[in-house]
């Protein structure tokens, strides 16, 4: 019986590392230049972003005419958007992700971890589902004209009917009934750009060895902008490169509203990982540092604090590794979920209250508007601060929903009707599912052997076959020959010619399919 019990509490104590399902990491913004805006599904208007907005399934980002955006996904691939472009998140799942490029162009570049099928893009009328190490860019042009050129890698490709892989050095045109398989254009100045950007990246990645794997994308940031530190208590930590004799976490930022729960938003432009992972210690000798978070129990949270509350001021403490998190869901082996919980805050207290900048303390009013004018504890009276469960729960207003608080610039904004609701979205653009082997293998391009010979397709080579993307069983398939758009023909053959260094594909419809037999009977 004792060993019954020994070997249950035993399971209790290492499942929840296991099982617990916590909030999924949501993609963020890297880098800004020009008037950035996006627009959430709980709110009618859209609003300027800061370096370090997350941004989660629904939302949608606008770059207008000379602006730039870099946007971050989890896994470290990275999407970079130009002037006159729109993004939207369709989905952001635990090992997927689904954009939709409404307008404008986009450069590409994913993580060698992306697994197959873990990030499907969608234009208007086209499909990319991109491999892992890719670097590519979708241009939409002003006559519905769809581009998608590959740098490096592959990517699987579907639109006016044709499914096809476009390897490096490709550049696929597709247009209504028509397509074209090209050399790549010559370098533009948005390539060129990219490329800056990508060797900037290149030469500032950092070595990851002391990040869990799931963390290891954003190892750069930190050896850029601080450095590893053996300490006795806690290993290797990580303390960054701060001028500011008086500097302390949580500090450089502010609070926003966003999911239902108030979010951390850094200004410092390292100040993810540090923020939403992990805890903050202070090391005699060192000062602040960052210590990582165990292997096996990465779990991004809106903001790693104990808060305060009193009648006038909000204060929150960087936790302490250890110490546990009190959110609103669950957030790895150090957290409670208060939803469903019952805990006792007299017996609560946090390490770093007492350390130099450990604890924050603002006005309520300043907290909702974003002004950052932290309090003496002397002023409020400490004994007036006590120790709430969770973020605060305060009506947002207009203001605390904004990540950096500014008016938007005249011109900043999209045309109304480009904002499309996610339901929306999800129903236009759903899961791309590539069909079976055998099917896949007739709706590749058909191969002639002589102009007047008509031949079934060929079955494709193994290479062929490893390169197209498997069936995502769990979610639906799109039928091999109806079209996203409705109305759209169906796809009954496609017909490669050769012409010079280019092929071209020809598309013939039923309609076309038909007249063509009345002709004949004539």
């Amino acid at each position: 019986m004792k060993r019954i019990i020994l070997l249950f509490l035993m399971a209790s104590l290492t499942l929840p590392s296991v099982v617990m399902a916590g909030v999924v990491s949501p993609a963020r913004i890297l880098l800004v230049e020009g008037n950035v805006v996006f627009r959430t599904p709980d709110v009618e208007e859209w609003l300027p972003v800061s370096v370090n907005t997350p941004l989660d399934e629904g939302d949608a980002v606008w770059i207008p005419d000379g602006g730039k955006t870099e946007v971050q996904l989890s896994d470290g691939t990275v999407v970079r958007l130009d002037g006159g472009s729109q993004l939207d998140l369709i989905a952001v799942e635990d090992g997927y992700t689904h954009l939709h490029l409404a307008s404008g162009r986009m450069y590409l570049r994913t993580s060698q971890k992306s697994g197959k099928n873990s990030l499907q893009i969608d234009a208007d009328d086209t499909t990319i589902l991109p491999e892992a190490r890719t670097r590519l860019r979708i241009d939409m042009l002003a006559n519905s004209q769809e581009d998608v050129s590959i740098f490096k890698g592959s990517a699987y490709v579907e639109g006016n009917g044709n499914r096809t892989i476009v390897r490096a050095g490709e550049h696929i045109a597709l247009e209504e009934g028509h397509s074209e398989l090209l050399p790549l254009n010559a370098p533009d100045s948005w390539e060129t750009w990219n490329i800056e950007r990508d060797r900037f990246q290149s030469r500032t990645a950092g070595t990851a060895l002391h990040l869990p794997e799931e963390l290891q994308s954003y190892s750069g940031e930190l050896e850029a902008n601080g450095k590893w530190v053996q300490v006795p208590e806690y290993g290797m930590v990580w303390r960054p490169i701060i001028l500011a004799v008086d500097w302390a976490p949580y500090r450089s930022g502010r609070w926003i509203w966003k999911g239902q729960d108030y979010v951390w938003i850094s200004y410092e432009n390292w100040g993810w990982l540090p923020y939403h992972f992990g805890r903050w210690a202070v090391v005699s000798g060192f000062g602040w540092c960052w210590v990582p978070p165990a292997r096996g129990d990465i779990f991004w949270g809106p903001g790693y604090v104990g808060w305060y509350r009193s009648g006038t001021h909000i204060g929150w403490t960087p936790l302490a590794p250890n110490e546990i998190f009190y959110g609103h869901g669950q957030y790895g082996r150090h957290s409670v979920n208060i939803a469903t919980s019952s805990i006792s805050t007299p017996n609560i207290v946090y390490k770093n209250r007492g350390a130099r900048g450990g604890l924050n303390i603002v006005l309520q009013n300043d907290f909702l508007k974003g002004r950052v004018v932290f309090q003496k504890p002397s002023d409020t009276g400490t004994a007036a601060l006590s120790i709430v469960l969770g973020s605060p729960r305060i009506q947002p207003v207009r203001e605390t929903r904004m990540p950096i608080v500014r008016q938007t610039a005249p011109g900043s904004n999209p045309p109304p009707h480009r904002y499309q609701d996610n339901r929306v979205l999800k129903d236009r653009f759903p899961p791309l599912a590539p069909n079976s082997e055998k099917q896949r293998q007739t709706s590749a391009p058909a191969v002639r052997t002589a102009p007047a010979a008509t031949r079934p397709p060929v079955a494709l080579t193994p290479q062929q076959q490893s390169a197209q993307p498997p069936v995502r069983s769990e979610h639906p398939p799109l039928s091999p020959n109806t079209s996203r758009s409705q109305g759209e023909a169906r796809v009954q053959g496609v017909k490669p010619t050769v012409q010079k260094e280019k092929k071209v594909w020809r598309i013939t419809t039923t309609d076309q399919k038909s007249e063509k037999e009345q002709k004949g009977r004539k």
